[in-house]
C-alpha cells in the first residue's frame, strides 16, 4: 500500500499528524523533492509464535516507489497492539524485520535485517495497548524499490492459542536527492554465533573481510546489529554479561566498546517481567540500535574490515550466542556543502519513545544532522507554535559531516489547551543558503501539561531501599525548588512535602539510583513505595507508577484557578503482582468510606477472598491466599459506588 503526500507548506499541523487530514494522491502521481510516501507492508498483521519451530514468518509483496525515484530518508514505524480477544504477548522474543527478496517471487531470498525489536513483557497490557518505535533505515533505501517482500520474523516458544501482537509496519519516505548516494550494498558477517565454546570459536566464524569498493566510492558504511543472548552457567552470558567488541579496518582499530544497555530509562514502561535489567545490547520492549562506523577508502584499491569480541570460554555447558547481522555499504561524497536538516522534534512532542519526558512546557529538544561535506559551525534556529509567535536563536558549535547532534534548550513556549503544532525550522548554515531547504523544517504536537494548585503536597513513600531515591523540583528556567537528595530518606518512611509555589512551569524528576524504581516485582522484599501528588485535604491530584525504573519526569504548571478534584477516585495496586499467595493491597480513597476487598479467579465469580474496610481511607492491606491454586486472580475494591480491579498471577 502506496500513500502520496503533498510537502507540508505551513506550521499549522504536525507532520505524522497531518497525514491523517490531508488527502492522499495517486500512487503516479507527479512527486516533488520533499515529498512523503507512506508505503504500509504490514497493517495490523496477527503476529504469533510457532511453538514447533520457535519462529514464525509473516511475509508481504510490497509495492515501493519506481526505481528512477530517489529518497532523501526513509524511516520504519513499527507498532504492535494487543490482538482483540487475546493477550499481548508475554515474553521478550527477537523480532526481525527482513527484506526477504525483490523483483519475483522466484527469486532467491536476500534475508537481509531492516531493523531488529525485542517484543514487551505484554501480559499485563490492557486490550486498547499499543506502542509505536521507529528506525532509520535510509542505508538500504536502493534496495526499496518497486516489488519486494518484506518479511516479519517472530521468534519464541509461548503458547499461540491465547496471545499474540498486531504488527504494523510502515516505511515513511521522503522523497529527494540524497545526501550521499549508495553506489553499492555487501553483506557481512549474518547469523547466530557461538561464543564462549571453545570447540568452536567465534573468532573463527567472524574472520577478516576483504573488499573493494567501487569506482566513485568516497567512504563506506559498516552497519552491525548485534544483541548477545542465552544465560550460560558461567556468566550468564550472552545476555547478562557485559562484553567488548572491537572494529578494526585496514589493521587499525577505529572503535572498541561495551555491548550493554541500560534499560531503567526504556520509555515503555512498566512492563510484566524483568524489563529494568540491563543487557547485552538491548531491552526488552525496544528497538534495536545500530552501530554505524563510516570508514575512509582513500585511494588504496583494497581494504580489511574485522571486528574481534572479548575472548570468553566456558568449559562446561557453552551456551551463549550472539545474533549478528551487518552490511557495508559504499557511498559517494555528500552531494552538498553546507546542508542542514532536521531530523525529528523530541520535545514538546507526542511520539511513544520520547513519552518520558513528555508533554513539556519548559524545553524544545530536536536531532539535527548535517548533510553536507563541511563543518556545520553555526545555523540559525526557528521555532514556535502554530498561530503563536516566532522566536529565533543563532546555534554554534561543531557538527562533522554526516553526523547528527540533539540540541536543547529552555524555551519560551506558550502553554496551550490542546493539542498544538510545533515547529522547528534551520536557516542559513554557515551563513550560506542552504542547499536542499525541504527538510529544513519538522513538526511535532505540544499536548497541554497538567494543571495544578499552587500549593499542593508531594507525598513520597519510600520502600526498602530508601537510599536510592531522590527527587528535585525545578522551575522553568531549571532552576532548583525543592529537593531530597540519596540519602536523606528512611526506609518505609512517608514524606508529606507541602509545595507552595507561584504560577508557571514546573518539572519533576524523581530518581533511582539502582533503576528498579520504587517498586519492582522481581524484588518483592523491597517493598513498594509511591509518589503521590495529593490537595490540601488530602484528595489525589496526580499519582505515579511506581514500577519507573530509573526515573520519573513530569512537566506542569499550576494556577490559582484549579477547579475541585472527584472525591470518588479509589486506587488498588496489588504487590506483588506475581506472588505465591500472599501479597499486599495498597488502597487509596479519595474520601473515607467503606469499602470491600475481595479476590477472585479470573475465569470465574467465585470468591477465593474478602475483606470488608470500615471508614477506610488509605493503607496496605495484607492479603493471604496460599490456599488457592495457581492461577490468574483479579483482585476488586469497591467504594464510593465504584469497583477498580487489578489482575496478579499466583504462581509457585
Amino acid at each position: 500500500m502506496v500513500r502520496l503526500y503533498s510537502r507540508l507548506k505551513t506550521d499549522s499541523c504536525n507532520l505524522l499528524s497531518c497525514l491523517l487530514l490531508i488527502s492522499s494522491l495517486m500512487a503516479d502521481a507527479h512527486a516533488a523533492d520533499g515529498d512523503i510516501v507512506h508505503v504500509v507492508s504490514h497493517d495490523k498483521t496477527l503476529v504469533q509464535t510457532d511453538p514447533s519451530t520457535g519462529s514464525n514468518s509473516y511475509a508481504k509483496w510490497t509495492q515501493f516507489p519506481a526505481t528512477g525515484e530517489s529518497y532523501r530518508k526513509v524511516t520504519l514505524w513499527i507498532t504492535y497492539a494487543c490482538p482483540d480477544g487475546l493477550h499481548c504477548g508475554e515474553w521478550d522474543y527477537i523480532d526481525q524485520v527482513m527484506l526477504k527478496r525483490s523483483g519475483r517471487a522466484d527469486d532467491p531470498s536476500v534475508n537481509i535485517e531492516l531493523a531488529r525489536m525485542i517484543s514487551p513483557y505484554g501480559w499485563r497490557f490492557e486490550s486498547d495497548w499499543q506502542f509505536t518505535w521507529h528506525s532509520d533505515v535510509t542505508d538500504f533505501a536502493l534496495l526499496l524499490h518497486d516489488s519486494v517482500e518484506i518479511e516479519f520474523v517472530h521468534t519464541g516458544y509461548e503458547s499461540n492459542t491465547d496471545r499474540g501482537w498486531l504488527i504494523t509496519l510502515d516505511f515513511e519516505i521522503q522523497l529527494g536527492p540524497p545526501p550521499t548516494r549508495c553506489l553499492r550494498m555487501d553483506t557481512l558477517w549474518c547469523g547466530t554465533f557461538p561464543y564462549g565454546d571453545s570447540t568452536r570459536d567465534i573468532e573463527s566464524l567472524l574472520h577478516p573481510i576483504e573488499f573493494r569498493a567501487p569506482v566513485g566510492a568516497d567512504f563506506a558504511r559498516l552497519r552491525i546489529h548485534q544483541t548477545g543472548h542465552g544465560m550460560d552457567d558461567l556468566e550468564n552470558c550472552a545476555e547478562f554479561c557485559a562484553k567488548n567488541r572491537q572494529v578494526i579496518f585496514d589493521d587499525s582499530l577505529i572503535n572498541e566498546r561495551s555491548l550493554w544497555r541500560e534499560c531503567g530509562e526504556n520509555p515503555l514502561h512498566p512492563q510484566a517481567g524483568t524489563w529494568i535489567f540491563d543487557r547485552a545490547n538491548w531491552c526488552p520492549g525496544a528497538v534495536v540500535y545500530p552501530d554505524v562506523y563510516d570508514l575512509p577508502i582513500g585511494k588504496i584499491d583494497g581494504h580489511t574490515v574485522d571486528v574481534a569480541m572479548e575472548p570468553y570460554i566456558n568449559p562446561s555447558q557453552p551456551s551463549a550466542n550472539w545474533r549478528i547481522y551487518s552490511y557495508l555499504f559504499y557511498y559517494a561524497a555528500p552531494a552538498s556543502s553546507d546542508d542542514i536538516s532536521v531530523d525529528e522534534i523530541t520535545s514538546p512532542g507526542d511520539l511513544d519513545e520520547y513519552s518520558r519526558f513528555n508533554p513539556s512546557c519548559d524545553q524544545l529538544s530536536f536531532v539535527m544532522k548535517n548533510n553536507g561535506s563541511e563543518v556545520i559551525r553555526s545555523v540559525n534556529v526557528f521555532y514556535g507554535i502554530a498561530g503563536h509567535e516566532e522566536h529565533s536563536y543563532a546555534w554554534t558549535g561543531h557538527l562533522e559531516p554526516l553526523e547528527r547532534t540533539d540540541v536543547m534548550q529552555f524555551a519560551d513556549l506558550p502553554l496551550v489547551d490542546k493539542p498544538e503544532s510545533v515547529f522547528v525550522r534551520l536557516e542559513d548554515p554557515n551563513g550560506s543558503a542552504d542547499e536542499f531547504p525541504h527538510d529544513n523544517i519538522a513538526y511535532s504536537i505540544a499536548s497541554p501539561v497538567v494543571v495544578y494548585p499552587t500549593t499542593f503536597v508531594l507525598e513520597l513513600r519510600t520502600n526498602r531501599d530508601a537510599g536510592e531515591t531522590s527527587y528535585r523540583l525545578s522551575d522553568g528556567d531549571g532552576n532548583p525548588v525543592r529537593q531530597r537528595a540519596p540519602g536523606s530518606m528512611a526506609a518505609f518512611t512517608t514524606y508529606s512535602d507541602t509545595l507552595s509555589l507561584d504560577a508557571g512551569c514546573y518539572r519533576l524528576a524523581v530518581a533511582d539510583t539502582s533503576g528498579d524504581g520504587l517498586e519492582l516485582w522481581f524484588n518483592p522484599d523491597a517493598g513498594r513505595g509511591y509518589v503521590r501528588f495529593l490537595d490540601l485535604n488530602g484528595r489525589l491530584l496526580r499519582e505515579f507508577t511506581s514500577d519507573f525504573g530509573s526515573s520519573i519526569v513530569h512537566h506542569f504548571t499550576t494556577s490559582t484557578e484549579y477547579t475541585a478534584v472527584d472525591s470518588s477516585v479509589c486506587l488498588v495496586h496489588a504487590f506483588p503482582p506475581r506472588n505465591e499467595g500472599t501479597f499486599d493491597v495498597d488502597v487509596f480513597l479519595n474520601m473515607s468510606a467503606a469499602a470491600t476487598l475481595r479476590v477472585e479467579p479470573e475465569d470465574s465469580d467465585s470468591t477465593v477472598f474478602s475483606m470488608e474496610l470500615t471508614n477506610f481511607k488509605s493503607g496496605f492491606v495484607p492479603v493471604d491466599i496460599s490456599g488457592a491454586p495457581d492461577g490468574i486472580y483479579r483482585v476488586i475494591v469497591s467504594a464510593h459506588g465504584k469497583e477498580v480491579t487489578q489482575r496478579i498471577r499466583v504462581k509457585r
